[in-house]
C-alpha cells in the first residue's frame, strides 16, 4: 500500500514522513512496483508528481481493496456481544475537552474491558477510509452512507474578561468589533453573525484555542468560542458574553458511525451513554 500513500499525497517527502520511512526507500519501492506491473504509474518532475492513467486505475483498485479490508476488520471486531475491546474515536478538540474525555473515563470505569483511542483535531476524516468507529462532527452536510445521530446544539459566543471591558468599554454593535483586539484562530479573519459578516483583527492569531482562552481570561482581548466551551467561565463571572442577540446562528454536533458496526454491543452501549450524559452536562 506504499503507492496509495504517494498517490494520495502526490509528494514523496510527505508520504515517506507519514509512513516513517526514508524518501529514497519509498522511491525505490515505487520503481520496483512499476517494473513489476510493466508500466509507469507516476509522472515525475523536480516540482511536481502526478498520476498517469494507469496510476489512477491502480489507486482506484487499491482504495477498493482497502475499504473491503476495513469493513471486514470492523465486522470481526464488533461481532461480539460482550462489552469489551477498543473504540476508536475522532472528535473536535474543544468538544473532547468539555465532554468526551470525562464521558469515556466514566464509561471505562463502568466497563473496564472497553478502552478508547481518541484523535482530537478539526480534520474531517472519511470513515470509509480511516479506521475510526465513531466521529463527533459539527456539520451541515451529513454523510449519506453513515449513521448520524444529532447530539448537541450550540452557537458561537463572543466573550471578553470583565477587566478588558473595564479598560476598553463594551462594543454595542458587531461593526464596532473592528475597533477591538479580537483574538482569532487561523484563517478566521471574518466572524459570521445573524445579519452580517464582520472583519476582525487583533494582536494574536493561533491554532490553539486554549492559548487564546488564556489571553482572553488575562484581559488581553475578545474571542469567539463555542458556548459549551466557555459556559462555566461565564457562570463564574470570569467571562462576559457580548452581542448575544447578534449571534443566534445554531450549529449541531452529530455522532457518526459506519452502519456496519451499529449492532456492536460496546458501540450501542457507548452511544446510549454519550447521549444520556450530554443532556446532563
Amino acid at each position: 500500500m506504499l503507492f496509495r500513500h504517494v498517490a494520495t499525497e502526490l509528494n514523496f517527502s510527505r508520504a515517506a514522513e507519514h509512513l516513517s520511512i526514508s524518501r529514497g526507500h519509498l522511491s525505490e519501492q515505487i520503481k520496483l512496483l512499476e517494473q513489476e506491473l510493466g508500466t509507469s504509474l507516476l509522472n515525475r518532475s523536480t516540482r511536481h508528481v502526478s498520476l498517469t492513467a494507469e496510476g489512477k486505475r491502480v489507486l482506484k483498485c487499491m482504495e477498493s481493496i482497502s475499504n473491503k479490508l476495513l469493513n471486514m476488520e470492523r465486522d470481526i471486531l464488533h461481532e461480539k456481544n460482550e462489552l469489551e475491546g477498543e473504540l476508536k474515536i475522532t472528535a473536535p478538540v474543544l468538544f473532547a475537552y468539555r465532554f468526551l474525555n470525562d464521558i469515556c473515563d466514566e464509561f471505562h470505569q463502568k466497563h473496564p474491558e472497553v478502552t478508547f483511542s481518541i484523535n482530537t483535531s478539526y480534520e474531517t476524516y472519511d470513515l470509509n477510509k480511516q479506521d475510526y468507529d465513531i466521529a463527533f462532527r459539527s456539520t451541515k452536510i451529513l454523510p449519506q452512507d453513515m449513521i448520524a445521530r444529532p447530539l448537541l446544539n450550540y452557537r458561537h459566543a463572543i466573550v471578553a474578561a470583565p477587566a478588558y471591558l473595564q479598560k476598553q468599554g463594551q462594543p454595542n454593535t458587531v461593526m464596532e468589533l473592528a475597533e477591538y483586539q479580537c483574538l482569532t484562530g487561523e484563517r478566521q479573519a471574518q466572524w459570521l453573525f445573524k445579519r452580517s459578516q464582520v472583519a476582525v483583527k487583533g494582536w494574536m492569531t493561533s491554532n490553539d484555542n486554549f492559548s487564546i482562552l488564556h489571553q482572553v481570561l488575562n484581559g488581553s482581548g475578545i474571542a469567539r468560542f463555542p458556548d459549551y466551551f466557555i459556559e462555566q467561565y461565564v457562570r463564574d463571572q470570569k467571562l462576559v458574553i457580548l452581542l448575544d442577540d447578534a449571534t443566534p446562528i445554531t450549529h449541531q454536533i452529530y455522532l457518526i458511525h459506519p452502519p456496519k458496526i451499529q449492532q456492536s454491543a460496546r458501540l450501542k452501549a457507548f452511544v446510549c451513554y454519550v447521549t444520556e450524559q450530554i443532556t446532563l452536562r
